[in-house]
């Protein structure tokens, strides 16, 4: 069995990349990496690096298409119609796709936004398409948050604040938080007009998700399918963020905690009608997105906890990363590695079942 590793990028995930390689050859599978670009539709296959455990490096090689492919791959704000796109989508065709991901937060809202079960722990979004989409949502709320509708990594998200000198927004790059006043309407439309002529954009009310001291925090939940097709939760964590910044991302100079940890620091934040509320979204949530969508191997579940003890649904993310469980569970890392190829095993026993 080929197993492929699909990324834009080989320099992301180095490290997990080649452990994945390496484990899989325990279960007498072969490993490439590739990014689409290098898949030949004409051919039917790609010019990848395929993981020779007698260099123990990656190596060129011409390769049929995998039978399995997991992928790993990063687009940035925008999902353009591209080559990248246009390979993909026919890979998916002749590959059987360990996860299929997901599409814009929008469209994820949407399919979401009126199940019995969940709709109760969606923040309210609106597509922001005008200037005048932005004012609507300020008249009814003193402060809201834009993000990208493509977003990762707390990129391209401002807070937007009505003041008695006009309309505050803040945004913060890296670790720096950077704020400009727009004391006119016209100003502000400006800048509202050429950031959604660049991105695709949602609205949100701003949530006080935050501690007493003004630390954005998270929860961040990763599950995955194990070998028996089923919900596993791998680990969990607390996203701090910086004082006065708008999220906890790490990317934003936040930083994991562990629960207890964190507990101890901020006792009251976690009431024991969140913990089960949290249970009930994790039992209820990674199905509900899969029968609605397409078949998934992984999700990243970021849910935050405001001032009143009530739970929100923050992100659904299709391509997790792992820093956390490198981080917080050291000794359940290793797990990680097999389990792209445990549940491709899954996957290739129920197609021979189903006789494809």
């Amino acid at each position: 069995m080929l197993f492929g590793i699909m990324t834009t990028n080989f320099s992301n995930e180095q490290h997990y990349v080649t452990e994945l390689a390496k484990a899989a050859q325990q279960h007498q599978v072969e490993v490439c990496r590739f990014s689409p670009l290098q898949i030949d539709m004409k051919t039917k296959e790609i010019q990848a690096e395929i993981w020779d455990s007698e260099q123990e490096s990656w190596v060129n090689k011409t390769v049929p298409l995998p039978d399995f492919v997991y992928d790993r791959s990063f687009y940035g704000l925008t999902r353009e119609t591209t080559e990248i796109t246009e390979k993909v989508n026919w890979l998916k065709k002749q590959s059987v796709f360990l996860g299929y991901g997901l599409p814009s937060k929008w469209d994820v809202y949407k399919a979401l936004k009126d199940h019995p079960l969940l709709q109760a722990f969606l923040p309210k979004t609106v597509q922001i398409e005008t200037a005048e989409d932005m004012w609507t949502q300020l008249e009814e709320h003193e402060r809201i948050v834009l993000k990208p509708s493509f977003g990762a990594r707390g990129t391209g998200i401002y807070l937007l604040e009505r003041t008695d000198a006009g309309i505050n927004v803040t945004m913060t790059k890296k670790t720096e938080t950077y704020k400009r006043l727009f004391q006119s309407k016209s100003q502000l439309n400006k800048w509202v007009d050429r950031l959604l002529q660049r991105y695709s954009y949602l609205c949100q009310p701003y949530l006080e998700l935050a501690t007493a001291q003004n630390e954005p925090f998270d929860f961040r939940i990763l599950m995955q399918k194990d070998k028996r097709n089923q919900w596993v939760e791998k680990g969990r964590g607390i996203r701090l963020g910086q004082k006065d910044h708008i999220t906890a991302n790490i990317a934003t100079g936040g930083l994991f905690l562990p629960i207890t940890a964190f507990l101890q620091q901020y006792r009251d934040v976690l009431p024991l009608a969140a913990e089960q509320t949290i249970h009930h979204i994790l039992r209820t949530l990674p199905e509900q997105v899969e029968a609605t969508f397409h078949r998934l191997f992984e999700l990243g579940i970021d849910l935050g906890i405001d001032r009143s003890g009530q739970v929100w649904i923050l992100d659904i993310n299709s391509k997790p990363g792992r820093k956390m469980i490198e981080l917080l569970y050291p000794d359940q890392y290793d797990q990680l590695y097999h389990s792209p190829i445990l549940y491709s095993q899954y996957l290739a026993h129920s197609l021979l079942k189903a006789g494809e």
